[in-house]
């Protein structure tokens, strides 16, 4: 991620106090010289280095993500240690089983980035990974959230398999966000 140019993060705190927004509510709120179509570049921009996401309801409507609200410092320190990139060497790799040839060639290094991993790795890598423990280990002992190491620990002793599996995985991640982010 390249770092954030002063317009952007104008933008990024703007877009927390307005909760979320359009590229033309930002234009009503912050006037010349942006227009529309600058703001729409730059929300678009903003997007892909995960600093906003779409709003669901309204894909034309973005609001901070996680990284958005790191890079303005509306976190607390546990919340930025739990949501904070680890290097590369503790990172977690998804695999479908034991040995080299079962990497997925999909890694996350930070709770957002897992939970985009999550929705898009063969819902094999989970059913290998929920039984041995190996995500709820990642989460506490790496991220450093016992909190959500417990949620998956449920999900573990539960034993759902397939997209269920996924489900519940993304629902305890969103909810643990959602507690992280409402802290601010």
């Amino acid at each position: 991620m390249s770092k954030p140019t002063e317009d952007q993060i104008m933008i990024l705190k703007m877009i927390r106090k307005m909760r979320k927004a359009t590229s033309v509510e930002l234009v009503q709120k912050l006037g010349e010289p942006y227009t529309v179509q600058d703001l729409s570049a730059y929300l678009k921009l903003l997007e892909q280095e995960k600093l906003l996401n779409r709003v669901e309801e309204n894909p034309l409507t973005y609001e901070l993500s996680i990284l958005g609200l790191v890079t303005i410092g509306f976190l607390p320190e546990k919340a930025k240690k739990i949501v904070s990139s680890v290097p590369s060497e503790k990172c977690f790799h998804f695999y479908t089983g034991v040995g080299p040839d079962k990497f997925t060639k999909i890694s996350a290094c930070n709770l957002s980035d897992f939970r985009e991993n999550v929705k898009k790795v063969d819902v094999k890598s989970l059913e290998f990974h929920v039984p041995r423990g190996d995500i709820e280990k990642w989460v506490k002992d790496v991220l450093g959230d016992k909190e959500l190491a417990e949620e998956i620990e449920r999900i573990r002793r539960l034993k759902f398999a397939g997209e269920l599996l996924r489900t519940r995985i993304l629902e305890v991640i969103d909810f643990r966000i959602k507690q992280l982010t409402s802290i601010v």
